[in-house]
Parts: structure tokens; sequence; C-alpha cells
């Protein structure tokens, strides 16, 4: 702790109006309050807790009075916490993405892009930056189970009004999970919760395939599926299920030249035992979804990533090209390998990974020690890098390609890429 711990508090156990001084620690499951004379407890706040509210909203517009503060809503009290610029900063940092903040009038919309049963989707304005984002306003009926954590991000669940989306995000934000679209910040007006998305560059992996009909570099394949299983990784220790690993879910990053995951609407947690399973496109359906012979399970994601490597090596589904037969294949399990000169490693990665038997796929941590992401082995993959095509190509021209089906419809305004579908 050093003296840009320090913060003043009003509302803690002392007479109206009164402040005094108090440390604020910053640790993974939300902060602690501690007393700076004897360093004694004094409020631990955990972003999880539902009744937890930070209101930013009098130092983001710029009306403070009386110095700069926010305030902390929590169990029914209001504390006001006050600190210097630098200070505000660094915890609202650390509390973007985490925390669940008051919505503020910072942000107008200017235009409605989407909307379904379960969400809006707006484009949106910040008139203090002048810098525009994406508001993905959540009405889904999914709630989650309420989260009681513990230091070791052991999980028990409970019921919580909080969206699910929501809460899979808060704990993938607090574990500093890669490769998932960055929050802005998540807000509650009172009615719903919104998440609201940064700008990014994206180009989702079907519009990569559309473009690249003779296919992808294997080592830019590789890539890819090591990123994945990376982030599968910790949604496997956290118990979640996205049930979107496919083409349209996944993006690209022309700015970082990594892959994005940037929609969690159809992900739940694997002790939602009650709520039926979200999402899933044709051709992507774990086979343990439509038998009871297998418990569901965060293998599922295994089989949805083996599916959509299967795309990424041979640019077609496993199980057919049209709707009917995909549908009937994927119920079956059944698909054929092609004849290739792919490397047998990679051809056996994936054929573990497509097992009916989710008891026979390995684990994203096992399948990350493979021999294909040794060094040795990709020193021996064409070094052409996919990057240089995309530059090639830029967004101008990428954007001259159909998308079968799809409207790329916020990829001209450079945001989140999410695509749906035309009636």
């Amino acid at each position: 702790m050093n003296q840009n711990d320090l913060y003043l508090i009003e509302g803690l156990n002392f007479i109206k109006g009164r402040k005094t001084q108090i440390y604020i620690i910053p640790e993974p499951l939300g902060f602690k309050l501690l007393d700076p004379l004897n360093l004694s407890f004094k409020l631990l706040v955990y972003w999880s807790d539902e009744s937890v509210i930070l209101d930013w909203n009098d130092y983001i517009e710029g009306t403070c009075s009386n110095g700069l503060y926010f305030r902390l809503i929590y169990q029914g009290e209001e504390y006001k916490i006050e600190g210097t610029a630098e200070q505000l900063d660094q915890l609202y940092n650390f509390c973007s993405g985490k925390f669940i903040f008051k919505k503020s009038n910072i942000f107008i919309q200017n235009s409605v892009i989407e909307t379904n049963s379960q969400y809006q989707l707006s484009l949106i304005k910040n008139i203090k930056e002048n810098k525009r984002y994406i508001e993905k306003r959540i009405f889904s009926s999914f709630i989650s189970p309420r989260m009681e954590m513990s230091n070791s991000f052991n999980t028990q669940f409970e019921q919580d009004r909080i969206p699910e989306e929501v809460r899979i995000i808060q704990l993938l934000n607090s574990q500093k999970c890669p490769y998932i679209m960055k929050i802005e910040s998540i807000t509650f007006d009172g009615d719903y919760y919104s998440l609201i998305y940064t700008n990014k560059n994206l180009i989702s992996l079907k519009q990569i395939l559309k473009i690249q009909k003779m296919g992808l570099p294997l080592s830019f394949v590789i890539e890819i599926l090591e990123q994945l299983l990376i982030v599968l990784n910790i949604f496997h220790e956290l118990q979640i299920i996205h049930n979107g690993i496919n083409l349209e879910m996944i993006n690209y990053s022309l700015e970082s030249n990594q892959i994005v995951i940037s929609n969690f609407s159809p992900s739940t947690f694997e002790c939602n035992k009650e709520i039926p399973i979200k999402g899933n496109t044709i051709g992507f359906i774990p086979p343990e979804y439509l038998s009871n012979k297998y418990l569901i399970s965060p293998l599922a994601n295994i089989f949805q990533l083996g599916t959509l490597l299967y795309h990424l090596l041979f640019n077609q589904n496993p199980f057919g090209n049209d709707p009917q037969t995909k549908l009937q294949n994927n119920i079956l399990g059944k698909y054929n390998i092609q004849n290739t000169n792919i490397d047998k490693n990679i051809i056996d990665l994936l054929k573990s990974m497509m097992q009916t038997n989710p008891q026979k796929r390995k684990t994203p941590k096992e399948y990350l020690c493979s021999k294909i992401f040794k060094p040795q082995y990709r020193s021996k993959i064409s070094k052409n890098s996919f990057l240089s095509f995309l530059l090639d190509n830029h967004l101008s021209k990428i954007e001259e390609f159909e998308v079968e089906n799809e409207n790329p419809i916020i990829q001209n305004i450079k945001s989140l890429s999410i695509n749906k579908k035309k009636n």
C-alpha cells in the first residue's frame, strides 16, 4: 500500500457529511476498504455482489462539485469516495468490465442496428469524447446463477437476477481472459443491463473464408487454433460452455492480428442444468446436446472447435453443404475427412476433437501440449503471414465481397462485428 491507495470516504459509519481517509486495495474478486490506522477491514466489495452499483456519472460527465469523486452503492448504503484524477482513472479502469456501473447520460443513441427478443444493438456516441461505441441492451430472460466467490475462484450457485451473459463477461474479465472483446463498461439503467463495447475493426472467419477461397495458410490456422484453445482452457476452468464457436461468432482483428470473441449471448454455465441450451448453429451442434447418453460439459466447446478447424482446413462444413443434409449428418455425427496432404498430426487432433463421446475428447490444456504448437514444428510450416494478405486487400476491398445469407451490419462503422440473418 502507498499514498496512491489513500482516498477520502463519506458515509462509512460516520456522521453525515464527515469524511475520513480509507485505503482502497484492488484484488481479483473486487476491492477492499481498509482503515489506514490499523489496516482493519471496513468493507469487502465483490463485483459478484448483486447489491453493488458504482456511480461514476458525476466524474465522467465533469459535473463533480467540491472535489473529484464516485459513489459506491452497496447493500442499500451509499458511500461517496474522493480521490485525485489519477486515482479515479486507475480505479475506473480496474472496475470496467467487472463491476456494474450506473448508466450515464454521456452516451446518446445514434441509431438502432438490430433488435430481437434477446437484445438490442445500437450505435451510441460519447458526447464528451466525440467517440462512437456499440451498446448491447440485454432483454433476455436467461438469468444467471448467483456466484459466491472464494479466493480460489470456486463458485457456489444460487438464483441471481443479473443476466447470465453479464455474469460470464464479468468472470472472464476478472480472470483477464485474452482474445475477447474489450468492454468499456457494463451498465444498469434501473430496468435493463447493457454492454458498451469499444470500436474494433473486425472481420469474421466466415468472411475470411469467402475471400481466401483457395485455402488459408496452415501457419495462420494453427495460430487461430492455439488462441482459441487458450480461451477455451479458461472457459473449461470456469465451467463455461460458449455455444457459439463458429465462423460467425469468431472474428479477426486487423489491428492486433488476433482472434476476437465478441458475443456471449449463447453462453451458459455448466451448472445451469434447468435452462435449455442456447444458441447453436446447424453443423456445429455437439452430439451430447442431441442424446441423453452423455453429460453436457465444457468439452462441448472442443467439438465446436473441431468443426471450426475442419472449416478452416477444407473451407466447408464436415456434415455437408445444404441445410437438410448438414442437420441429418450433424445429428448422426457422420462426417468424412477428405484425402489431403495436411500433416497427420493436425488430422489426428481434428479427429480427437470431433469424437462423438465427449469423454474421449481431451481438455484444452491437453491439446495445447500438442506437437503442432511446438517451435520445432512451426519452423517447418510456411512462414507466409496471412496478415500480409489482409493488408494487401484492405477493408475497402474486403467489403466488396458478398457474404451469403449474411449482412455485415457493423463492419462499415469499424466496430463490433455481429452478423444477423436475413428473413
